[in-house]
């Protein structure tokens, strides 16, 4: 879109319309007849046929079918194929022309043309006014500026502010995008277009941007800046108070309040800043993002510095990414990470450098977690590398299983069983069933091993290849004995739900109704009364 050909619409006008305005040095003919009419005080000339006016000062030809020339009063009509020249490059073409040189006012109709080799203006009512050079169309127009269309109901060109003002039904199509308006300005000489009220843009790439205040449309830099409204892509709503559409980047950006919502995933993402590119198909957020996602009957809130989405046509390549300081919050699941990896069509999340996850009384650590959701619900854990579970029993031993690789498996929300692949290493206390008092310690050694759990609690345990074990009696049991290597219960970084909502928290949290006031308390339901 560029605002900036439309000056020559100003320009042309002016230059024609002056030319009109002269009283003297206007010579007239035509090729059929003339004649001079008197009718009291109205007095006339009629000119037939081919009829010319010239006025050389600004050399400028007016020609039409017919003419009526009122000297006396300053008044020229011109109907019929009306055309206006000046020099080689502007035309004016009209049904009719009246030109009141008192009002300093010019009058075209039917089926107005102008043209100047640049844009084409096409109207039925043109108006001009020679004092203060401001020209207007209404009842609807058109404006052709190469592949730039503009309609409007109505159009003013304000010389004095160096304005064009466009009203009702305002249309821009363009190469790049479709704008649609009720009101638009366009300042000639900041080169700025500024729309107000409800403004909508669809962008090439399918975009769409609905704006409640209207925005700017800066031309030499080629930016849009949109006042609180949303932006529509194929996968994404992106709402917030300012945004923005950068042409050369093809960059659309929101600041300020953000929300992005997804609903063919469910998700909400709300931050300060998002910014989205729909030819690499990634739409980032930043400034303390949160992530919201309805899993079954529960919500997964993520947060980290930097939330990226990608799309893909391929939906196996389409991810969504956390960067830094990563955090997750799930009534049965808290975990933090360094970064964090999402494939929705997998139901797979990645968790990256040294993650920790919390569930129920379990804590999990290694190099990368990976779970895998199935029908809402957590259902495997792989933990690849320095993989090692710590559970909290009852009376708050912990329990502690280690190796190269493990995986989890889960089920209802609860610890099922558990494979340890390479280097197994196991420490549990034996407790007795009826009052959970110690009877030992079990330490065993193997390659790999397979876990059971009850309840969310340790049951049984498998070993294989070479295992070696020792039991240890409550009495002989020492401090370094009751930890394997490596042992690190990290439960003061658990995330709480406020810690990852931050400063979205209160939003989430209900408003408890206050308790009326003793003289306005609600009186019970009658019937309730009643006795049987």
């Amino acid at each position: 879109m560029n605002f900036q050909r439309i000056l020559f619409l100003g320009l042309g006008l002016i230059l024609s319309f002056s030319a009109l305005a002269q009283r003297n040095g206007v010579k007239y003919g035509s090729s059929g007849y003339s004649e001079t009419v008197n009718r009291g005080k109205d007095r006339f000339t009629r000119l037939v046929d081919d009829v010319w006016f010239d006025i050389k000062e600004k050399d400028t030809r007016i020609t039409g079918d017919s003419s009526l020339y009122y000297d006396k009063q300053g008044i020229m009509i011109v109907y019929g194929d009306v055309v206006i020249k000046e020099g080689d490059s502007t035309t004016i073409t009209a049904g009719e022309l009246h030109y009141l040189m008192k009002d300093n006012k010019t009058e075209l109709r039917k089926n107005v043309r102008y043209t100047d080799g640049r844009i084409v203006l096409t109207t039925n009512y043109l108006d001009y006014f020679t004092d203060t050079e401001d020209a207007r169309f209404y009842n609807g127009g058109k404006i052709v500026d190469g592949e730039t269309t503009l309609t409007a109901e109505d159009a003013y060109v304000v010389n004095a502010e160096d304005l064009i003002k466009f009203y009702k039904d305002v249309d821009l199509k363009s190469p790049e995008y479709n704008l649609k308006t009720d009101t638009l300005f366009y300042d000639r000489t900041t080169k700025i277009a500024t729309t107000y009220g409800p403004t909508q843009t669809i962008l090439e790439d399918g975009e769409v941007v609905d704006a409640k205040e209207g925005g700017q449309f800066y031309t030499a830099s080629k930016r849009v800046k949109y006042q609180e409204g949303k932006i529509t892509t194929e996968s994404y709503e992106i709402f917030g108070d300012d945004l923005f559409f950068d042409e050369i980047k093809n960059e659309s950006q929101a600041k300020g309040n953000v929300k992005v919502i997804s609903e063919e995933n469910n998700i909400i993402i709300l931050g300060e800043e998002a910014s989205t590119k729909k030819e690499s198909g990634i739409t980032k957020i930043w400034g303390n993002p949160v992530l919201k996602q309805m899993v079954e009957n529960d919500t997964l809130y993520l947060t980290a510095d930097t939330l990226i989405s990608i799309d893909s046509e391929f939906d196996s390549l389409s991810r969504l990414l956390a960067y830094n300081n990563v955090k997750i919050f799930k009534s049965d699941l808290q975990g933090v990470a360094d970064s964090m990896a999402y494939k929705m069509q997998d139901s797979m999340i990645f968790f990256y450098e040294s993650p920790i996850l919390w569930s129920d009384q379990n804590q999990i650590t290694g190099d990368t977690i990976d779970i895998t959701i199935l029908n809402g619900k957590m259902d495997r854990l792989n933990v690849k590398t320095k993989a090692f579970t710590i559970s909290k029993d009852t009376v708050g031993n912990f329990n502690q299983i280690k190796g190269r690789d493990m995986v989890a498996h889960l089920k209802n929300d609860q610890m099922d069983k558990i494979y340890v692949y390479g280097n197994g290493e196991a420490l549990y206390f034996a407790l007795d069933e009826k009052d959970n008092s110690l009877i030992g310690l079990n330490k065993i050694l193997c390659s790999d091993m397979k876990l059971y759990f009850v309840d969310g609690e340790m049951n049984n345990i498998t070993f294989y290849k070479d295992p070696e074990g020792k039991f240890i009696p409550p009495h002989e049991i020492e401090e370094p004995e009751t930890r394997l290597k490596d042992f690190q219960w990290l439960i003061e970084r658990q995330p709480t739900k406020k810690q990852v909502l931050g400063k979205y928290f209160y939003e989430q949290a209900p408003v408890k109704e206050a308790l009326p006031a003793p003289d306005k308390q609600i009186n019970p339901d009658p019937v309730s009364l009643e006795k049987d």
